[in-house]
């Protein structure tokens, strides 16, 4: 039957079948989340792409709908984005009561150029503009991954568009009406910031003014102002951490909510585990801005998935529980601590402001006290967040049958907090 695969993730989309990348097009659209995504529906490994699709009401269980986009003459069907077209700028629309969904994405052809295609019908059908590309090749790279944005002090549309891996840096566009499209900046993301640029803007809640965010495939970000069609950097910073070329990778917010909130969802970069499909997404997590720094939350829906009542243990080196799909809550004390979270080592040492896994070392926040985290296991994915939302560290892992967690030194803990969760499969 299908989702029921035993090496399948449990509270993380997957595809079906097939192979999954970056989410593309993620938007709140008459009712429905939609999530497209880099999709190879043939293969459990990176192939000619098409955009997938699946839709639902909470953020957590999703419904799988018809690819929307099929590679073409032209090329490969690559990231972008989604906006909804309430003004119908584009012409596109027939009813004022259903405006165009609009998806802007990279056509990886030759050249690589930045396409259009376009929904009357909330998504259910996608059409490819007619007159595409509406950015050709700029600067002679693989450019790609379009993000939109509208900007309400201009009166115009943002684009950040990354320009290929030979060049490294990234362009601003403008447009009036969606369709027409200049130039206006190049600039670059720091530590190595590469592909997928995720552009929006963000209240800061220190003191409630708007500020522009970047962000870029590996976590990397930049939040400050865009005048005269430039981006001015004020603060930057990692918000998303990855074990090696594996963990978080590539995301973007969902446009359109309107609750104001600004979601996020990226890939959650695995090894490939079956021959039915391979990968999945994060946890969908809230971004927010605090004294310019992007801190990262687990969504309120991820409550949805709760099985049963919390259990408490105190003064614990070892939990045990049957069981497989778990979220827990503890503190660890400023001294080094080794946890063993579902079979993966961590090594969290606050006084020193380093964190280790997989060979990997982390920094953590600056802090005189002891830190509290969240951490959500699923089959093969462990993601953990520090409860102020300054660390968020999505892994793949490889579960063993060990305690849920236990301390093999600086233990014991204080406090462990433990949730059963159920698999979103119905």
């Amino acid at each position: 039957m299908a989702y029921q695969e035993p090496e399948r993730q449990q509270f993380h989309f997957s595809s079906r079948k097939g192979w999954l990348n970056d989410p593309n097009g993620l938007c709140f659209h008459q009712g429905t989340y939609h999530l497209f995504y880099q999709h190879n529906p043939a293969a459990v490994h990176w192939g000619p792409m098409h955009w997938g699709h699946a839709t639902g009401t909470d953020l957590i269980h999703w419904q799988e709908q018809p690819i929307a986009l099929y590679p073409d003459e032209s090329g490969a069907m690559f990231s972008g984005c989604a906006v909804v077209d309430e003004q119908n700028l584009t012409g596109l629309g027939v009813d004022p009561a259903s405006p165009p969904l609009l998806f802007f994405y990279t056509c990886a052809g030759k050249p690589f150029t930045q396409n259009l295609a376009y929904s009357l019908d909330g998504g259910r059908t996608v059409v490819k503009y007619a007159r595409n590309p509406v950015v050709p090749n700029l600067h002679g790279g693989e450019e790609r991954d379009p993000s939109v944005a509208f900007d309400p002090a201009s009166g115009t549309w943002r684009m950040a568009l990354y320009l290929g891996d030979e060049r490294g840096d990234f362009a601003l566009l403008e447009s009036a009406d969606l369709l027409n499209w200049r130039e206006t900046a190049l600039f670059r993301i720091p530590n190595g910031g590469r592909e997928c640029p995720e552009l929006f803007q963000i209240a800061d809640e220190t003191d409630g003014k708007l500020r522009w965010a970047i962000l870029e495939a590996n976590g990397n970000y930049l939040v400050g102002d865009i005048a005269d069609g430039r981006f001015q950097a004020e603060h930057a910073g990692v918000f998303m951490h990855r074990s090696g070329l594996k963990g978080g990778y590539a995301g973007q917010t969902f446009k359109n909510l309107p609750d104001g909130r600004r979601l996020y969802i990226a890939w959650q970069q695995d090894y490939i585990r079956g021959d039915a499909f391979s990968q999945s997404m994060t946890l969908p997590v809230e971004l927010k801005l605090v004294g310019g720094e992007l801190r990262v939350h687990p969504a309120a829906e991820t409550r949805l998935l709760c099985a049963g009542e919390a259990q408490q243990f105190r003064d614990v080196s070892t939990v045990n529980a049957d069981g497989e799909l778990w979220e827990l809550e503890f503190e660890t004390p400023l001294h080094g601590v080794m946890l063993n979270i579902g079979g993966t080592d961590l090594w969290i040492d606050s006084a020193a402001g380093v964190l280790r896994c997989n060979a990997g070392e982390y920094p953590l926040p600056h802090t005189e006290k002891p830190l509290r985290w969240r951490a959500w296991l699923d089959r093969n994915t462990l993601e953990l967040f520090e409860s102020e939302g300054r660390f968020w560290l999505p892994l793949p892992v490889q579960r063993r049958p060990e305690p849920v967690i236990s301390v093999p030194q600086g233990g014991p803990l204080a406090a462990v907090t433990l949730r059963p969760l159920q698999t979103i499969w119905r």
